[in-house]
């Protein structure tokens, strides 16, 4: 867990922040083995790492040993932090319901998608 928070150029304050977690502490024994991750929240840290829920469900209860998801593409430079923007809308995208979070994901490609078209055109 730790290797993709880290793929994924996150900090684990981020995930304090967008997983309402109340210290690093937590986090750091969940990515470390010490503390198990309760089921409730498997979902939001999919979501947050950017995997398959239901592969990542298998691995976090023990159906499976192993998650094997293709590397992240690496969103900062090493050093690089995030703006002060991009940190507000990774807060804001952590209170939301996980069904929010999904059509907020899915519009993203959507712009995504037709900034490149509007870039090919240009």
């Amino acid at each position: 867990m730790r290797a993709r928070r880290e793929e994924l150029g996150l900090s684990q304050g981020d995930i304090i922040r967008v997983l309402g977690y109340k210290s690093r502490n937590a986090v750091s024994n969940i990515e470390v083995g010490i503390e198990g991750l309760p089921a409730k929240r498997a979902y939001a840290w999919a979501d947050v790492l950017e995997v398959p829920r239901d592969a990542f469900f298998r691995f976090v209860t023990g159906e499976v040993d192993r998650l094997d998801v293709p590397k992240a593409e690496t969103k900062q430079a090493d050093g690089d932090r995030m703006s002060a923007a991009e940190k507000e809308l990774l807060a804001t995208y952590g209170r939301l319901p996980p069904k929010y979070q999904r059509r907020l994901r899915e519009h993203a490609r959507e712009l995504e998608v037709l900034a490149r078209a509007a870039a090919k055109k240009g």
